[in-house]
């Protein structure tokens, strides 16, 4: 599966400054003879010619590497001055050229493989950031514990492949760990995940896809961090653009309000209408669970049956209190 070009990188607040992944061309120049002086953000790929100019740019600060040689990996030891880097398509035997960016903030790593250790990067004392997607020969991420300034973290498989994990203990051993991003990926210890995120004391921040863990876990993160952004969730997403305006003849247009917003996909707009999502399909929170189909009344049943066992599982698991 080639790269997509899309941007996966969480740009709510201040973390990620490096330029999105559709952009990329737009820093990239085929002789690099032609590249000012004054360069701050660059794309070079292997069929660049006069890339080693890139080493000669006193004010380079954000680099891509698309496609690079094994030279061009290895001329990044000569570039302590980078703050941040993406490396696509690339297949390094190791990550030991990283070692020597001291003043590395960002890095993103797509389709990158060849290589295991990811103790370089967990040595690297100013990284604040990082996106790992589709790292193929990578099962022990480990080497990442202990990173002492790491704020930020992604990691992903793709669409058509679940990035294996051997063990996700490394998470609590981020001690400046602030928001985690987990999807498309496999693991066998995803039962120990929501007790590991307790662990991660700067934790604000979580995102899961619907489909990436059982809903027993879902709903032990709902009740046990309520607070972090992401893990609360909604029990069910219905499909489908058509909506209608309850006639006021019908008897959910008699029922308390409350009652109302509780029936799966009714709500009131702004002009105080009530209102109801002609939905032509869900998809159900949690792994392995079959998307909802048929008709809307088939399909709203469905969903509240499901919101009300994912209600019950989190009323339950808060009632127990976590796990100290």
């Amino acid at each position: 599966m080639k790269h997509h070009y899309a941007d996966f990188l969480d740009r709510t607040d201040d973390t990620w400054t490096l330029t999105p992944n559709a952009q990329r061309w737009s820093c990239h120049v085929d002789d690099l003879v032609d590249a000012p002086d004054d360069t701050e953000r660059l794309m070079v790929t292997a069929g660049d010619r006069n890339w080693q100019r890139m080493l000669q740019l006193p004010l380079l600060r954000e680099l891509t590497l698309h496609e690079p040689s094994q030279a061009q990996l290895a001329s990044l030891a000569q570039l302590p001055q980078l703050t941040a880097l993406r490396i696509s398509h690339a297949r390094p035997k190791t990550l030991a050229m990283l070692e020597g960016l001291q003043a590395l903030r960002e890095l993103v790593l797509e389709y990158v493989s060849a290589f295991s250790d990811l103790s370089p990067v967990g040595r690297l004392p100013m990284l604040r950031a990082l996106h790992m997607e589709n790292l193929r020969r990578v099962r022990d991420f480990s080497g990442l514990a202990g990173a002492p300034a790491l704020r930020s973290l992604t990691l992903a498989g793709t669409l058509d492949w679940n990035q294996p994990v051997e063990d996700l203990g490394f998470l609590a051993r981020l001690p400046a760990l602030e928001a985690v991003s987990i999807y498309w990926f496999r693991s066998p210890s995803l039962a120990a995940l929501p007790g590991l995120l307790l662990r991660v004391p700067q934790l604000r921040k979580v995102h899961f896809s619907m489909s990436e863990l059982p809903l027993e876990d879902f709903a032990r993160i709902h009740a046990w961090l309520p607070a972090v952004e992401g893990a609360v969730r909604e029990p069910f997403v219905l499909c489908g653009e058509q909506h209608r305006i309850v006639d006021p003849r019908e008897d959910s247009a008699a029922l308390p309000l409350e009652a109302f917003l509780a029936i799966p996909g009714c709500w009131v707009d702004t002009r105080g209408r009530r209102r109801e999502h002609l939905a032509d399909g869900a998809y159900l929170l949690g792994k392995g669970e079959r998307m909802a189909g048929g008709k809307t009344a088939s399909i709203v049943a469905k969903c509240g049956l499901h919101a009300q066992r994912y209600r019950a599982l989190v009323d339950q698991f808060s009632r127990e209190g976590a796990p100290i």
